[in-house]
């Protein structure tokens, strides 16, 4: 293996990057409770769940072995990796390109230098927001004050928030570094002075503005924004990329939003600092921002770590709707269907509602929400009358719907966006099996889920990994749970056979239920000496050392009849091939109505499921 040094910032970068319970779940089968995420400890065998898994705070632990830790521990754990082979995994998995990081001649040393240089960049940037916040409560009866008035921002609430004011002067934040003895080039590395182009000379990069320190997820100022206090453009700057800031990456006062969102598993999503500012002041603290640029998948995936129920509340004009539309794709990617804020006629962005209305008067405001994917189609589709126009519209819409990991957003999506485009479902459900054929064949790049990033699902909430080989179909998920609640076989016996043409699960099934029954050697021994071919011991001593896909007989039960949804569905879809395979031998027009009818009825039953 090639060897690699990882700084600190790498490590700590890699583990923002990774959802943990997406991690886990590739491993153990997790169901959602409460905050957390339960399932069996693969470190321990145990049939009742003690292992528990927190998204927001990316940790793992189990009550019952006392094992515990991040991403990082967990995979090396799981797979008895090194530390360095771990993060080479999990930098695979996020995307990340390593080769910077591979071991060079006095590599060591370029690491060490790259620690110090990171290390000499925050100290700058710290020195310039504790030079911001000195000038803001110093020039409180300034233009800077009166205008913080005007927003309804008073002394207290300024400070508490860190902001700053940067004087009109092109040197002001520079001599104040020069006497802190922050060297110039830091300085300009760090974003905080400008290199004057052709020279060796260098300015204040925030000239008049009011300044707004942007933070990472632990609380540290890392960079600024500046909100222009005259007629200098742009109205909004923030720092530029450097070592330390990547606009890609952050979102506004996400550290400070965090507990809120934990608190209320929703997160309202704006434009703007000032917008996020306006909604703290009145209480509402479950509030993220972007810097003033457009959502990366990056923000997109930090978002994730911490829910999945958003709503964007961006500006009440055609360019805030077109930027809440461009955000659609991004969320759908990682699994999640945001909500919109509409706001009433005359109200233009979340600042001047929060100005407007009393609290109770806000808090209705803010729950007029709606699909943003409904009110997409509604706003781009609804009013489209021509078949070309409609078409093209549908085909957009069935690329953001293949991006969706999970199956049953997809057929949610798919049946709004027959209703809305005036469609029959037929139509629309042809479509997205040609793209999606074609989509398989020629896999979009940025938008495929790598195989080593996803547990395959088999029914609905179902995980089908663990830590043996994986149960990857319903069939033998169904044989898993009998095996541990034999008494739910008289529910079932009359569907598994009819739906399951895997031949070895048919007959152990037949063995379980009519035969010898029961979890226990004697059934393997009758199996053995019954003269069956190895694969059906094979199956069954497999199954047998499974950890249990349900921790209660309820459980167990939900279990079953999901996995009988899905075979159900598989059959459906099957029927569906066999129809299409006569329809095109069909000669008779009475027999080949009857073929679609039969078709829309069977289409109709899978969109329903």
């Amino acid at each position: 293996m090639t060897n690699y040094s990882f700084p600190p910032e790498f490590v700590s970068d890699l583990r923002s990057r990774i959802d943990i319970v997406e991690l886990v779940g590739d491993y153990v089968a997790l169901t959602k409770s409460g905050v957390n995420y339960k399932g069996l400890c693969p470190f321990h065998g145990e049939k009742t769940p003690s292992f528990t898994v927190h998204q927001g705070k990316a940790i793992f632990h189990c009550f019952g072995c006392g094992v515990g830790g991040d991403a990082i521990s967990f995979l090396r754990q799981i797979e008895n990796l090194s530390y360095p082979e771990t993060l080479v995994r999990l930098a695979a998995r996020a995307g990340i390109d390593i080769s910077p990081y591979e071991r060079r001649q006095g590599s060591v040393e370029a690491q060490a230098k790259a620690r110090s240089e990171r290390e000499n960049l925050e100290r700058a940037v710290a020195c310039a927001q504790n030079f911001f916040t000195t000038l803001l409560q110093a020039n409180l009866n300034g233009r800077v004050g009166l205008y913080l008035k005007k927003r309804g921002i008073d002394p207290v609430q300024a400070k508490a928030f860190g902001l700053g004011f940067a004087p009109d002067s092109w040197s002001s934040l520079k001599d104040e570094l020069g006497r802190q003895r922050i060297d110039e080039r830091v300085a300009v590395a760090a974003g905080l002075l400008v290199q004057k182009e052709g020279s060796n000379r260098s300015y204040d990069r925030f000239r008049d503005r009011l300044i707004f320190p942007i933070r990472d997820v632990s609380g540290t100022v890392i960079g600024f924004g500046g909100r222009s206090l005259g007629d200098g453009e742009p109205k909004y700057l923030n720092s530029p990329e450097s070592p330390i800031f990547n606009k890609r990456r952050l979102l506004y006062d996400l550290h400070h939003a965090r507990p809120a969102i934990a608190k209320t598993g929703s997160a309202f999503l704006v434009e703007g600092y000032m917008d996020a500012l306006a909604l703290y002041l009145r209480g509402i603290d479950n509030v993220i921002a972007t810097l003033g640029t457009a959502l990366s998948e990056e923000n997109v995936v930090a978002v994730k770590r911490y829910t999945k129920k958003v709503a964007i509340f961006f500006d009440n004009d055609r360019a805030g709707r077109a930027a809440a539309f461009r955000s659609l794709p991004l969320f759908m990617a990682v699994g999640i269907m945001p909500d919109i804020v509409l706001m009433p006629e005359g109200i233009k962005d979340p600042d001047q509602l929060a100005a407007g209305l009393d609290d109770q008067g806000l808090q209705e405001a803010l729950e007029q929400q709606t699909s943003l994917f409904d009110y997409f189609l509604r706003e781009k589709g609804g009013g489209l009358d021509g078949y070309n126009d409609r078409l093209q519209f549908l085909r957009e819409v069935l690329e953001m719907i293949l991006r969706l990991p999970d199956d049953p957003l997809r057929g949610m999506a798919l049946r709004s966006t027959a209703e809305t485009l005036r469609l029959a479902e037929e139509i629309v459900l042809d479509e997205y099996r040609r793209m999606r054929q074609h989509r398989q064949q020629h896999p979009a790049r940025g938008f495929e889920r790598s195989s080593s990033s996803s547990a395959v699902t088999t029914a609905k909430g179902v995980s089908s990994q663990s830590v043996s080989r994986p149960v990857s179909q319903p069939e033998e998920i169904i044989l898993a749970t009998l095996l541990d609640y034999p008494q739910l076989e008289e529910e079932f016996k009359e569907n598994y056979l009819e739906l399951v043409e895997n031949r070895d699960c048919c007959r152990l099934y037949t063995e379980l239920v009519q035969g010898a029954g029961g979890c226990n050697r004697t059934l393997l021994e009758h199996l053995a000496g019954s003269g069956e071919d190895d694969s059906l011991c094979t199956l069954y001593a497999r199954l047998v050392h499974l950890p249990a896909p349900a921790e209660d007989l309820e459980m167990a039960r939900k279990v079953v009849d999901d996995c009988f949804a899905s075979l159900r569905q598989r059959q459906g879809r099957e029927q569906a091939r066999n129809l299409d395979r006569e329809l095109t031998q069909c000669r008779d027009e009475e027999q080949m109505f009857a073929l679609l009818r039969r078709k829309m009825e069977i289409k109709k039953s899978l969109m329903a499921s």
